[in-house]
């Protein structure tokens, strides 16, 4: 039984990653928010660019094993179970995490759901061609979204009407995590239009909204994602 491989060492990258964002969430590098929300994008993304690689570098090598698909798992909780998890818990507090209320306790079912999306993908096979409800990396892009807008702009709409749509966020998402709702994966099968017109057509309107909103475009890039996986959902279960 082999730990230290080179895909461990990925995942553990990812776990890394994830770590030192709670630590800036949570204040131990200051408390200046765009340098926090700046630092908590950056490892968010590398913590995605290691999720991906960890399973890539497994198959291209050929050790596989099944401590890597619990180590991976256990990464994941960490980076995209409990970093959205504290996100929410600070932006419903109006970012700052050491004023606890019960309100800003809710924000803590981002990551109690995201343990059971987790739980339920491990144990379920029909999960390798296509998702079954929101994947815990798109989850925590969505709600890094309105982490941002919290933290660089004070307010997503409204200080009246902000707790309570953060409060609906939390719900919804905690629920999609969940959700017996096919979502493609971007498994591509080949090049050709035919066989991948979803995903190109997901990735077209994701460039143009990236474009024009940079990151508050990603709420309506996972509105978009959900829409279309439901349009093809025929197609996404026979793939």
């Amino acid at each position: 039984m082999k730990l230290f491989t080179i895909p461990n060492f990925l995942t553990l990258g990812n776990l890394f990653a994830g770590c030192l964002s709670i630590l800036y969430i949570t204040g131990f590098f200051g408390e200046d928010p765009k340098m926090i929300s700046t630092a908590v994008m950056t490892l968010m993304i590398i913590s995605l660019v290691f999720d991906l690689l960890d399973g890539m570098v497994a198959r291209l090598m050929k050790i596989s094993s099944d401590i890597g698909v619990q180590l991976d798992s256990l990464a994941d909780m960490v980076s995209f179970g409990v970093v959205p998890g504290f996100m929410m818990v600070q932006i419903l507090g109006k970012t700052n995490i050491q004023s606890f209320s019960e309100l800003e306790l809710f924000g803590l079912l981002i990551t109690f759901f995201s343990a059971l999306r987790l739980a339920k993908f491990n144990v379920d096979t029909e999960q390798s061609s296509y998702f079954k409800g929101l994947a815990t990396p798109a989850n925590t892009l969505l709600i890094f979204s309105f982490y941002w807008l919290i933290q660089n702009n004070g307010i997503i709409f409204s200080e009246e009407f902000d707790n309570l749509f953060l409060l609906g966020i939390t719900f919804v998402t905690s629920l999609l995590l969940i959700a017996n709702l096919p979502l493609f994966s971007f498994k591509l099968k080949g090049f050709s239009w035919k066989d991948n017109d979803f995903i190109y057509i997901f990735l077209i309107i994701c460039l143009i909204l990236l474009i024009l909103f940079k990151i508050a475009s990603i709420p309506f890039i996972i509105l978009t994602y959900i829409i279309i996986s439901i349009i093809f959902r025929k197609k996404i279960i026979r793939a």
